[in-house]
């Protein structure tokens, strides 16, 4: 069911806060925890910290830490995609229960409630310094916090649209908000993106690590840590802190054939560090039992005294934080992958435990986590029996843990959110919220190949690379001819190429294939552009009027979900006004009149608008109107010369 804020009432008086004291009712240690600080890290790898095995000296802030701390060897993302997995971290649900499965077209509901949340309405400070736009406020993600900085600058200083901020940045930020905490408690939580794709870390650690750059993000990144860790020790509060650090999600770096995230569910990109130091429990633990991300918040409030909200999903870690808990197979841990269902594959969908891992697919997988590690042989076929089990477990969790509803999770983008968002490397896309296990669609493994080369357009287009874009597209409709999404970016390409001729058969290809696309609008807009700069003006009408018709029926939706720098309504305003303007030069200056007004009522404020207006009107010998018009562009722009010319042309005519 739909969760409500209400769920603040389920905390006992006894944790209500006063001068930074807590009640600890139910924990194993008697030391005063204070504070609460979530560091996350965003797209790292676990085998590239020294505490998970790394030996090229890339985290040794955070290896101190774990000496003092508990580290969990198998902790895994929900989701390898990074809104989804920061969704999880802070609610403690999986994604079918929060309701965001991507970056793009997602944002955590106001209905969930996030540990913030719990933790201001018992007294604590709430902080979070935000690393990159994905998780900026329109997200969700700042729901409970107090102060959220999520403001991105360039290097001057100036806000604006910037898609990330380096670690040192995020560290200084976070030491800011430290400073100015006179008392206790409060929880912090850090986010770090500087590991996401591309790697470019800053020296010294570019040339320390110039064969490998990703390996130098994390480097960089743990400096960082490290300054935030000192500030905390430098302020008096270490002792007192519970400090998380984790990761939100892996890497592919070209395992399994995936280059970066989100496409498949193997450990690569599923599995996190994930290192507890709590006040007063033994020190350099490591914890094998699979753990969770959704683990997160339900440990922090066990340690803080507090109830578990009953709809969390995640586990409470205590137990194992002291080595008292039970290791064993009973736990299954869910992640998920909807990549290539955008694509028309099937979502993949995993659970796995200490030992086994089963992927469900048209093509099942299954792994023996202890003797294959890599998740290269696939015995699904040698142990049907242990497959069948995880395929229930994996029924069960989606149907006991799948919100019916999640109406407040899908949202349209606006243009200026998905040009930031496609910066990062994010793309859009359609994904069918079907929770019902099964082996339709085409199998994500079979798509592979084309997904790669969809990932090198995307750079390709990122990075303006037009020859590399037109290759690459090429090659990818070689293999499947029907992605409406690869004709769709060809033809912008095209059109910045200025090659008229293919820009035009790609769009009208997109059309072909998908004429009830939500894009349709904007594929008929740059057709009748492209035919108005051929002089083909009838056809140039034509398509506009398409493009109107189509929007209409759409209802004033996003006529393009990757079209950045104009809204819906401002492309509307735009076919009326382009279409004004044809008729006016074929002289059917009625109809004209017609379009120009329709595209008022979109911009009641446009003066050349007004001013092509009154042309219209003068055509059609109508003087007063043609007078009135004019006075209109005067009004909002009353330098216009040929407006007042025109004024005074038809005084002349009146004599």
């Amino acid at each position: 069911m739909a969760r409500t804020k209400s769920m603040l009432g389920l905390l006992p008086v006894s944790f209500i806060v006063g001068a930074g004291l807590l009640t600890l009712a139910g924990r194993l240690s008697e030391t005063e925890i204070s504070n609460v600080i979530l560091i996350s890290i965003d797209t790292c790898r676990a085998d590239h910290l020294g505490c998970y095995g790394c030996s090229n000296g890339t985290t040794p802030h955070i290896d101190a830490l774990a000496r003092e701390g508990v580290v969990f060897s198998n902790a895994f993302t929900p989701a390898p995609m990074t809104l989804p997995a920061h969704s999880s971290m802070l609610t403690g649900m999986i994604p079918p229960f929060h309701g965001v499965h991507d970056n793009v077209n997602y944002r955590l509901g106001d209905s969930a409630v996030t540990l913030a949340e719990l933790l201001r309405g018992s007294g604590f400070q709430t902080a979070a310094v935000i690393g990159a736009y994905v998780l900026g406020s329109h997200s969700g993600i700042s729901q409970g916090f107090d102060t959220f900085d999520d403001r991105l600058v360039a290097d001057g200083g100036s806000v604006g649209s910037y898609p990330e901020r380096v670690a040192d940045d995020v560290s200084r930020l976070a030491n800011a908000w430290l400073a100015q905490q006179a008392s206790s408690p409060f929880f912090l939580f850090v986010h770090y993106y500087d590991p996401h794709d591309p790697y470019t870390p800053p020296e010294p650690f570019a040339s320390r690590f110039k064969d490998n750059p990703y390996a130098g993000e994390i480097a960089y990144t743990d400096q960082a840590i490290g300054q935030v860790l000192d500030k905390i020790k430098e302020l008096g509060l270490y002792d007192s802190s519970l400090i998380i650090i984790v990761g939100d999600h892996g890497e592919g770096l070209g395992e399994h054939g995936e280059a970066k995230h989100g496409y498949y569910v193997y450990n690569s990109t599923t599995k996190i560090p994930m290192i507890l130091r709590v006040p007063g429990y033994s020190s350099g633990r490591q914890v094998d039992q699979a753990a969770s991300l959704t683990d997160i918040v339900p440990t922090v409030l066990a340690q803080l005294g507090a109830p578990v909200p009953p709809s969390i999903q995640g586990e409470n870690l205590s137990p194992l934080l002291s080595g008292d808990g039970i290791e064993g197979e009973g736990r299954c841990v869910y992640s998920e992958a909807t990549e290539a269902a955008k694509f028309g594959c099937s979502t993949l969908r995993s659970v796995q435990t200490g030992t086994w891992k089963y992927i469900h697919a048209p093509r099942p997988e299954l792994y023996n986590l202890v003797t294959d590690p890599d998740e290269l042989d696939n015995v699904v076929d040698v142990y049907s029996d242990r497959a069948g089990t995880l395929q229930t477990r994996l029924r069960q969790i989606m149907r006991q843990q799948s919100r019916p509803d999640r109406s407040d999770n899908v949202v349209a983008m606006d243009p200026d959110r998905l040009a930031r968002l496609r910066s990062l490397g994010y793309t859009g896309g359609s994904y069918d919220e079907d929770f019902e296990l099964d082996s339709e669609g085409q199998d994500p493994k079979d798509f592979a190949e084309v997904y790669a080369k969809l990932e090198i357009l995307d750079d390709c287009v990122k990075y303006r690379d037009h020859a590399g874009a037109r290759q690459a597209g090429e090659e990818i409709l070689a293999l499947r001819p029907d992605l409406v999404q690869v004709h769709h970016i060809l033809g912008r390409v095209a059109i910045k190429e200025g090659d008229v001729e293919a820009a035009v058969r790609y769009y009208t290809e997109a059309l072909r294939l998908d004429p009830e696309s939500v894009r349709a609008v904007s594929w008929y807009y740059n057709l009748g552009m492209l035919m108005t700069r051929n002089g083909r003006l009838e056809k140039a009408a034509e398509y506009y009027r398409q493009a109107i018709r189509k929007a209409r029926r759409d209802g004033g939706s996003s006529p393009d979900p990757n079209r950045s720098g104009q809204s819906a309504e401002s492309l509307l305003f735009s076919l009326h006004d382009n279409l004004a303007n044809i008729l006016l030069h074929q002289g059917k200056f009625d109809e004209a009149v017609s379009e120009y007004r329709n595209a008022l009522r979109i911009k009641p404020n446009d003066a050349q608008v007004h001013y092509e207006l009154g042309i219209a009107w003068s055509r059609l010998g109508r003087a007063s109107e043609a007078t009135a018009a004019f006075r209109a562009v005067l009004r909002l722009a009353p330098n216009h010369t040929r407006a007042r010319r025109a004024l005074e042309a038809i005084a002349r005519q009146q004599g």
